[in-house]
């Protein structure tokens, strides 16, 4: 016995998708930076120092000094005149008072009054050491005023380069349906 078998068979469509990502360039370049450092103002000034020579010592040395000064150091050699004047009447009169001496005392002593030096120094001793020497410095005046940095940045504007991507649709498989009538024995 022969009957009808029905056979439906189906497929369905595909839809392919294709995409490409968008891309994005970005190139920035260095910014110019300049700087420029002023010198800094500076002002010295070095006022002279202050040199006394005090030649006062010297000048009364050479006996032509100050009056007061001149008697002065006179004066101050008086005292010790007195005591070597003193001491040397002793002594003369100690030798005139020797008998026994056979040399002729009086003779003796004229002859040393009339080579005997002054006692009495009228000038001192000729020294550069009686010249006093005072220097005084004075400090440097120092004024220094900085300067400020000069720093000027200017950038670059970036270059943005920006690529859009796309999507590709397309249909990968269409669809169908195949119906076919066969024959069918159910006893074979």
């Amino acid at each position: 016995m022969n009957d009808l078998r029905l056979s439906i068979r189906q497929t369905y469509a595909q839809i392919g998708i294709r995409t490409h990502r968008a891309s994005q360039d970005i190139h920035s370049n260095k910014g110019d930076l300049s700087i420029q450092q002023p010198q800094a103002k500076m002002d010295i000034q070095q006022p002279g120092g202050e040199l006394t020579i005090d030649s006062s010592a010297a000048w009364t040395a050479l006996g032509i000094g100050p009056n007061l000064e001149w008697t002065n150091f006179i004066y101050s050699q008086s005292k010790s005149i007195a005591l070597q004047a003193i001491a040397r009447i002793v002594e003369e009169g100690n030798r005139m008072a020797q008998i026994t001496n056979p040399r002729n005392a009086f003779a003796d002593l004229a002859k040393d009054v009339y080579f005997r030096e002054n006692p009495v120094e009228y000038v001192g001793e000729a020294s550069y050491f009686n010249v006093k020497v005072h220097y005084q410095p004075r400090a440097p005046i120092i004024n220094i005023e900085p300067q400020k940095p000069q720093i000027q940045y200017t950038p670059n504007k970036p270059e943005v380069q920006y690529n859009p991507g796309s999507i590709e649709m397309y249909l990968q498989q269409k669809n169908s349906i195949n119906i076919q009538v066969s024959q069918y024995d159910l006893y074979k």
